[in-house]
């Protein structure tokens, strides 16, 4: 075998993660980090918290797996329940899968399979957005509006490119008005479009930043009136994270599938669904079973037991108005770093405790990664964020029990950070 390490670290290598609580992650030499990012904004309940360990804990000693095909179980039995009474309104379903990217191809296939039904086969486009993140696997990829993920060497799996039309805002703005998404569609034809895709709250791919109100109902409008299936991605910015179940509840709307993931277990199993409204399902009229991704582990009863705990905990210590609240605080003391680094950050974007600092367009395209690694440095674990100059940032989302003295320990750390960088790049000027 070769030994681990399989060569002699570098001075750059990652350190390694020996153990975690609450908030903090601490290495195999004994220093912490401050979870700045909830892991990469999953860890939604923080680290180790004792019910969702016993919950887990539990469901080991009782029933790990049966597959959905030859045995029900009472933690999916429960889980399904409740999504279903936190859910958009006139969600009929919830099919399960393992990641937001699997949830997202099941989004597709369901929409598909909608308009075939429904005697359009002809409306085979999926209308996206640039800047935006989808998966990996290869239909959420294939919508994904970041051209950094989209290597030469997968475009042979990604199917043909005119029926992936991505929608573009106008030069400086982060997200597309309805304006470019109705020119789009004029475009297309809206007798051609399948389905919408949309992230309400952008993530990895534009930082933190929300659609206009007036933009998603017109979309929700328009995709309504026009027979055309709204998918709303919601893997990051659902379950709580914003302050509300859902960042589409910001805007009063309810989209025909949403998919989310990531924060339905905080981490701690691995998990994602979609949500179905009644409209898509009752179109299709069979079960959704042999259309949707059947995989291995869909709903097994481990990962459903710790969904369960999650939501518990979300919902017993009131995680969402913490997280309504913190957002208020953080945001403010993002806006105060902002205005103390104004050569290096121009704004901060966000809702809840979602949250990202935008850079300067002139400031280097690796500018955002050099905070990355200066605040690992400073004891504080960040994500990169964004697809160019417009929307180049970095998020900042603790978990929702974050305290007020956590939010401002993770304020100090990020000062600290974006000074260490702020005079490296002084002195390179």
């Amino acid at each position: 075998m070769i030994p681990f390490p399989a060569t002699a670290p570098s001075r750059t290598a990652l350190p390694i993660a020996a153990r975690a609580q609450g908030p903090y992650i601490y290495d195999a030499d004994g220093n912490d980090y401050l979870d700045g990012s909830s892991g990469v904004l999953n860890v939604n309940v923080g680290h180790a918290h004792p019910k969702v360990l016993q919950a887990i804990e539990t469901q080991l000693g009782q029933l790990t797996f049966v597959h959905r095909t030859q045995f029900r179980n009472d933690p999916a039995a429960r889980l399904t329940g409740r999504l279903l009474s936190i859910a958009p309104a006139r969600t009929a379903a919830v099919e399960y899968s393992n990641s937001g990217s699997e949830a997202n191809e099941c989004a597709l296939r369901l929409a598909f399979a909608y308009q075939h039904r429904r005697g359009k086969p002809q409306r085979t486009v999926i209308l996206s957005e640039e800047p935006s993140y989808h998966g990996m696997t290869a239909a959420a990829l294939s919508i994904t509006g970041s051209p950094g993920k989209r290597d030469p060497s997968v475009e042979p799996l990604l199917g043909p490119r005119a029926n992936r039309v991505l929608v573009r805002p106008k030069p400086g703005r982060r997200r597309a008005t309805h304006e470019e998404w109705a020119q789009a569609m004029l475009a297309v034809g809206t007798s051609k479009v399948a389905a919408v895709v949309i992230e309400p709250l952008g993530g990895a791919s534009s930082g933190a930043s929300p659609i206009d109100i007036d933009t998603m109902q017109w979309l929700r409008r328009e995709t309504r009136d026009n027979g055309i299936v709204l998918i709303a991605d919601e893997v990051m910015s659902g379950f709580g994270r914003t302050g509300k179940w859902w960042a589409c509840d910001h805007s009063g709307i309810a989209p025909d599938i949403l998919t989310s993931g990531k924060g339905v277990t905080g981490g701690y199993t691995s998990l994602a669904v979609a949500l179905v409204a009644e409209s898509v399902t009752a179109a299709i009229a069979e079960p959704l079973g042999p259309i949707v991704l059947g995989h291995t582990m869909s709903a097994n009863p481990l990962a459903c037991a710790a969904a369960n705990a999650v939501l518990s905990v979300l919902e017993d210590e009131g995680l969402l108005s913490n997280a309504a609240m913190m957002g208020g605080l953080l945001a403010d003391e993002l806006t105060t770093l902002c205005d103390r680094y104004p050569a290096l950050l121009s704004d901060q974007s966000g809702i809840g405790l979602m949250r990202a600092l935008h850079l300067q367009p002139d400031q280097p395209a690796d500018t955002n990664k050099r905070i990355i690694a200066a605040a690992r440095a400073n004891g504080l674990v960040l994500c990169t964020a964004g697809i160019g100059p417009a929307t180049n940032s970095v998020l900042v989302a603790p978990p929702l029990n974050s305290t007020p003295e956590v939010i401002v320990e993770l304020a100090d750390r990020l000062d600290k950070t974006l000074s260490a960088v702020a005079e490296i790049g002084a002195e390179h000027a």
